[in-house]
């Protein structure tokens, strides 16, 4: 690994890997509980040197069909909207790491789309680096100088109908925001309510109950 691969930077996740032990298996390799297919694992098998939760400028929607969740998976929305921001977490890897996460995530090979040099782009930014899935390097504000990034479709996904998820996904997600998130579970179910693709599937109680809790209305 060169200098350059070693160097961080912060992902922000706001799907499945906000689940710390979902988000590792695209580091160490493996199958999260619920998924449908292992992960083959980074490179670089470490683990995140930090972890942080964020919420970001636009929301996310759920459309099309995963076939390793078997429902639609999330993305951030292209734009803003009434709808508020999502929620989400960010890890801190390095460079090779979030390159081959992004690989794993469209399905090809590591360095077949060779990332832009990440302190060179523009928070606010979106940059399209192929036409993989989640092909659309979202750039946000950079942490005390390190660059941070997350990814959605090259095309704005909110254009699309929006498809609800499946339950094993949707607890993975939502366990992943309680972990690092403070806030109680419904507000976190009420928050997840609002994204496009969820109603009329999941309930506010429903999405609670897969924390173990009932809603208290």
């Amino acid at each position: 690994m060169t200098s350059a691969d070693e160097r961080p930077v912060w992902y922000a996740s706001y799907g499945s890997n906000c689940s710390r032990d979902r988000f590792l298996t695209y580091l160490r390799g493996g199958r999260a509980e619920g998924a449908g297919r292992d992960q083959i694992g980074a490179r670089d098998t470490r683990d995140p040197s930090g972890d942080e939760p964020v919420r970001f400028e636009t929301a996310v929607c759920f459309v099309g069909r995963s076939t390793r969740w078997g429902g639609a998976p999330a993305f951030l929305e292209h734009d803003r909207s009434a709808r508020p921001g999502a929620l989400g977490r960010r890890y801190r890897v390095t460079r090779q790491q979030f390159a081959d996460v992004i690989a794993q995530e469209s399905g090809r090979a590591f360095d077949s789309v060779p990332l832009p040099d990440l302190d060179e782009l523009e928070p606010g930014t979106r940059v399209v680096i192929g036409d993989g899935f989640y092909d659309a390097l979202v750039v946000l504000p950079p942490i005390d100088g390190v660059p941070c990034l997350s990814f959605t479709s090259p095309q704005p996904p909110e254009a699309r109908e929006p498809s609800p998820p499946s339950e094993p996904y949707l607890r993975t997600i939502i366990t992943g925001l309680a972990e690092i998130h403070d806030l109680d579970d419904e507000a976190l179910a009420t928050h997840l309510s609002a994204s496009r693709g969820i109603r009329p599937t999941w309930t506010i109680a429903a999405i609670t109950a897969l924390l173990g809790r009932e809603a208290q209305h």
